[in-house]
């Protein structure tokens, strides 16, 4: 049989020539991991392998695949190599979703899928406070499972002009990742303080689906501006939780003492 050629030397070359090569090889990964070409668990060639097959000095081979061993695309076994990672991890540092126990305890893990990312170009309740773009505006809608005891819904808006890039991202990039480190690492656009405004009203079929509650149940639902430097609106989310016995810290503020970071 013939030997099948390596998708990730085949996407990189194919790639585009005018991105910097490390950030060539982590999406040409990136790329055949999502279609399937290496299907979870797959074994890589070793650094100066693929190196070599790619023609890359071997420390921007390390750095493409150290920053997607960062983000959980690839995980590193000692003594056996570089494979393609199959473990989700909960989000750091979340701001909005932390919720404890009803007797105390430790704050529950929380874990994020992406459901639907698109151009929204009507009007609504962002346009009001991230201002008007012509451009639209990017919405990632998302579930997040808090801990498996529970399902909140989200959805986030943000102005296209600035951060139309987050619609062409790979979806692992923005699975069981706080959006907000995303937006200060690749946007410079850190969320530094935000506010909202929270009410009880009736979930949407849609939400208590995913939630496993009836359509017309009572839940809370909050509005919730996100700010950068100066006060700047940056983005705006609306959240939806489900009626549940666990408590929500309710601050707003990045967790820490002295809630000054990420």
């Amino acid at each position: 049989m013939p030997v099948q050629p390596n998708p990730i030397v085949v996407r990189f070359r194919a790639g585009a020539g005018s991105m910097p090569k490390h950030a060539r090889l982590r999406q040409a990964i990136v790329d055949a991991v999502e279609s399937g070409e290496l299907p979870v668990g797959t074994k890589l060639a070793g650094e100066r392998e693929l190196s070599e097959a790619l023609g890359l000095s071997l420390g921007t081979t390390q750095k493409a695949l150290g920053r997607l061993m960062d983000e959980g695309f690839l995980e590193r076994r000692q003594g056996h190599g570089t494979f393609i990672g199959s473990s989700r991890q909960p989000i750091a540092g979340s701001w909005h979703f932390r919720f404890f126990p009803p007797d105390g305890g430790r704050e529950l893990p929380v874990f994020t899928t992406v459901l639907e990312r698109r151009l929204e170009t009507g009007d609504g309740p962002w346009q009001a406070v991230l201002g008007p773009d012509r451009k639209g505006y990017v919405m990632l809608r998302r579930s997040l499972d808090i801990g498996g005891k529970f399902i909140c819904t989200s959805q986030i808006y943000l102005p296209a002009s600035r951060f139309a890039r987050l619609l062409r991202m790979a979806t692992k990039r923005v699975t069981d990742t706080n959006l907000k480190s995303v937006l200060a690492t690749e946007f410079a656009a850190p969320t530094l303080q935000s506010d909202g405004l929270a009410r009880m009203a009736p979930l949407d079929a849609a939400d208590a689906q995913l939630m496993g509650v009836p359509p017309g149940t009572i839940g809370l639902q909050v509005a919730i501006t996100g700010r950068s430097f100066g006060r700047q609106p940056i983005s705006f989310q609306h959240m939806c939780i489900p009626p549940t016995p666990y408590a929500l810290k309710f601050d707003f503020n990045p967790p820490g003492p002295d809630n000054a970071t990420l």
